[in-house]
């Protein structure tokens, strides 16, 4: 009866310590914009340490994380980390416009907002919060409201030193087992690494640096959305336009007779390596003047004001017509099924009761430096294709690649031939054929998708640009979820007459 007893108080005192084990405080009560009294489940706002910034006359480096635990049974559920690309651009972008349980976006300049002065949160009903615990995290510091001592949370791009591939990986290495001495109740949870763009480069590095000194971390996989692929391949060779006039050619951007034209005069050698002949190179400029202008990240989107982090007049990326970029205009009803981004999350983030709530100082300097705009970052990473083909031969690691097929700047054409042409030189072998993936088991149709033997997949999204779960959530939840779930992803099923 004394042992029942005891094990019952050991029981009760366990359950006590592991309710209360996540930081208290950093603990997020309340969000200003967001007008619903509870907010969808738990979550946090603070810092994890992450080490010595390496090579500098500095102090600790502290990221800045958010953690919202999902709506549904989060002590089971994965972890899934989220980190946007750049080098240099903060994850809150993904966080609060593609996948996050709340949204800023042109909806949240309404009327309240008109008359407070705060944009208003938006619930989004396809947040990745839905399938597991999500962990955004701010890389590498000073990204976001990442800092490191001195000077402190209001330090400039420069603050934390020269940035490089090898040191992101060891730095998120180190806040990931420190991140869990936060939240132990958490280290039994599956983790699950995800990103895009040049988290192409973060991810796999991030996954490699934990498969050499796991630290009780238990990672079940990740992905890579629209990814880079290293300084010999994507995202820092040199190579020519063919991918870039494949993709716009697909996608009937400037004339048939002009693509014929080029294929007559220019070899496909020339246009891959990108030494042109000058009757070449002419007709490659006549294909861009025929194309005319469009969104880099999206062929097809239609908003015309993407200043989203309210940047100085001289950092602003601008796509739209030049009285838009002359007025700083925001400019609605685009012909878009997501609204556009506008400066809303911009306004947000600068508020002081929005940083107040997010438990950062008021003055701290909010960085986002885009294409390693504004900081230090060499590109170091050769070639990530090698980590995959150890990973799919040698662990149990699930793994996806996904691309918008909408994507001028890392289209799908391109990554798909770059794995293809690794997997089949290295013998992996095709496990399913391309096919078409949907969201309901019938006729919706998301992509394509084709799986290896391995656990790896490659999945296209229809329709979709560079930030996929911006341009199409529900289609992202669809994929993620069947991926983490480990199950297949939907097949097409034609009609019945």
């Amino acid at each position: 009866m004394y042992a029942v007893g005891f094990m019952l108080g050991f029981a009760l005192l366990l359950h006590v310590f592991l309710g209360i084990a996540a930081p208290e405080e950093y603990e997020i009560k309340h969000l200003p914009g967001w007008n619903k009294q509870q907010l969808p489940s738990r979550m946090w706002s603070g810092f994890a340490d992450a080490g010595i910034s390496i090579g500098q006359k500095r102090g600790k480096m502290h990221m800045h994380y958010w953690f919202i635990e999902c709506e549904h049974d989060p002590a089971n559920a994965p972890i899934i980390m989220w980190y946007n690309g750049g080098p240099g651009a903060s994850s809150l972008f993904g966080l609060l416009l593609e996948l996050g349980p709340f949204l800023l976006n042109d909806d949240s300049l309404n009327e309240e907002y008109n008359r407070t002065g705060m944009p208003q949160i938006i619930y989004n009903p396809f947040s990745w919060t839905k399938v597991g615990n999500l962990l955004v995290v701010n890389n590498p510091p000073p990204v976001g409201f990442s800092y490191c001592d001195p000077p402190g949370p209001a330090g400039d791009g420069y603050s934390c030193g020269n940035w490089n591939d090898s040191l992101v990986a060891q730095t998120n290495h180190q806040f990931l087992v420190n991140w869990f001495k936060q939240f132990p109740e958490y280290t039994k949870n599956e983790v699950y690494i995800t990103g895009e763009s040049y988290a192409g480069i973060y991810v796999p590095i991030i996954a490699r640096a934990i498969l050499e000194d796991p630290q009780g971390i238990n990672l079940k996989g990740f992905a890579v959305g629209d990814g880079c692929m290293g300084t010999e391949v994507l995202c820092g060779d040199h190579s020519g336009p063919y991918y870039h006039l494949q993709f716009l050619h697909g996608h009937g951007q400037f004339s048939e007779k002009l693509y014929r034209t080029i294929n007559k005069v220019c070899t496909e050698v020339e246009l891959r390596k990108g030494n042109l002949s000058t009757k070449c190179l002419t007709l490659v400029d006549q294909a861009n003047t025929q194309v005319g202008g469009y969104f880099d990240y999206n062929l097809y989107d239609d908003c015309t004001y993407r200043n989203i982090f309210g940047l100085s007049n001289e950092n602003r990326k601008w796509w739209g017509p030049p009285s838009s970029r002359a007025l700083g205009a925001r400019v609605g009803g685009a012909l878009n099924d997501y609204a556009c981004p506008g400066p809303a999350m911009g306004i947000w983030l600068n508020h002081s009761d929005v940083r107040r709530a997010l438990h950062v100082k008021v003055d701290s300097n909010f960085f986002n430096g885009d294409n390693g705009v504004g900081f230090n970052y060499s590109l170091t990473e050769p070639n990530v294709l090698p980590f995959y083909e150890h990973c799919i031969k040698n662990t149990s690691l699930n793994i996806l690649v996904y691309n918008g097929d909408t994507d001028p700047g890392i289209n799908s054409i391109v990554t798909q031939d770059k794995y293809f042409e690794y997997f089949e030189n290295v013998g992996i072998e095709v496990k399913e054929d391309w096919r078409a993936w949907t969201l309901d088991g019938k006729q919706r149709v998301g992509g394509y998708v084709q799986e290896f033997h391995g656990n790896f997949a490659y999945l296209t999204i229809r329709g979709s640009g560079h930030m996929v779960p911006e341009f199409k959530p529900a289609a992202a939840l669809e994929f993620l979820t069947r991926w983490v779930k480990g199950e297949d992803y939907q097949k097409y099923v034609p009609p019945t007459i």
